[in-house]
């Protein structure tokens, strides 16, 4: 028998593909597909769905908590609705649901954290310095502080009388 290359295969065939094995039967994994249809068709995920989506390793009302937290940026056309479920799927920002900010880079664009492990204003103007060369006795952290890895981070900053951003390996600048 032939193998059938991804290219022909359809789009739940993928998914069976790459994620059948976390679900125990053939309901759940239907339901792991609906939610992501949903996403690729921009359709928010309600907060049982995001809530199963994460998994059972988290505390359900912190969860909850993630979830509001993100259906309002939505409701804000901060965030898309089908970023909500990256935030599941990806299991960021699932400890913390006051690590969930948006900062404006564009006038129609924000930029919202995906990190949740928050550290010292000392680690982040140590870290700003590392990777972009601004002199830490200039740098002035804004808000709590988020780092993950090299190329995920969160740290908002003023230096050089400008507001700047650091997310997921890019700088930007933003509005105060």
């Amino acid at each position: 028998m032939a193998a059938i290359k991804l290219t022909e295969m359809s789009d739940f065939e993928k998914f069976v593909h790459e994620r059948g094995w976390e679900f125990k039967n053939e309901e759940a994994l239907k339901a792991g597909y609906d939610r992501l249809w949903k996403c690729k068709h921009d359709i928010l995920l309600t907060e049982e769905e995001f809530v199963v989506e994460a998994g059972a390793n988290y505390d359900a009302d912190t969860l909850k908590a993630v979830y509001a937290a993100l259906a309002d940026l939505v409701k804000q056309k901060k965030l898309r609705a089908a970023e909500v479920y990256g935030y599941s799927r990806y299991k960021w920002c699932l400890r913390n649901s006051k690590a969930i900010i948006a900062y404006q880079e564009g006038r129609d664009r924000w930029i919202v954290n995906n990190c949740d492990t928050e550290i010292s204003e000392d680690e982040a103007k140590l870290a700003v310095n590392d990777e972009w060369g601004f002199e830490t006795d200039r740098v002035q952290i804004i808000g709590a502080a988020y780092y993950d890895a090299t190329d995920y981070q969160y740290i908002r900053f003023n230096c050089a009388h400008m507001t700047w951003l650091w997310a997921n390996g890019n700088l930007y600048q933003v509005y105060a």
